[in-house]
């Protein structure tokens, strides 16, 4: 018989890692969605002044448009480890009903979950560089 007890100790750390990326997620869907919106307006802008160029305009817009894409990056990471703590936690269960060992499994996962959150940690960082990067150029004109 399963114990529920021992499926419940197997579960715990790899879904409270998944409740932690889910904020993390959610934080860096709110950054996105402000980044593809500030991109949208700037393009109108860029578009209500054409055909004359306005080159601090072109160079904030490339630099929203590189900050989306690393926190597009970065969401599908945290996403790929919260998927990897699932996949652990499946293994755990598994494990508890067939009375295996899937160990080096589990570890596996365990692994690609901890190291998506860290490349998805990288390219979070690199936004958040390159946004104050943005901010700088905005206060010095």
């Amino acid at each position: 018989m399963v114990e529920y007890h021992q499926m419940l100790t197997t579960s715990l750390p790899p879904i409270t890692l998944i409740s932690g990326v889910g904020l993390l997620l959610l934080a860096m869907t709110a950054r996105y969605n402000h980044s593809t919106n500030r991109v949208r307006q700037l393009l109108k802008e860029r578009n209500a002044i054409a055909p004359r160029e306005d080159h601090d305009l072109n160079l904030e817009i490339e630099l929203i448009f590189k900050r989306a894409a690393l926190l597009r990056m970065s969401i599908l990471t945290v996403v790929l480890s919260a998927t990897f703590s699932g996949l652990q936690v499946l293994t755990g269960i598994l494990e508890c009903f067939f009375d295996l060992s899937f160990d080096p499994i589990k570890l596996g996962f365990l692994l690609l979950s901890s190291g998506c959150l860290l490349a998805s940690t990288i390219y979070f960082t690199r936004e958040v560089g390159l946004s104050t990067k943005a901010i700088g150029l905005s206060v010095h004109h």
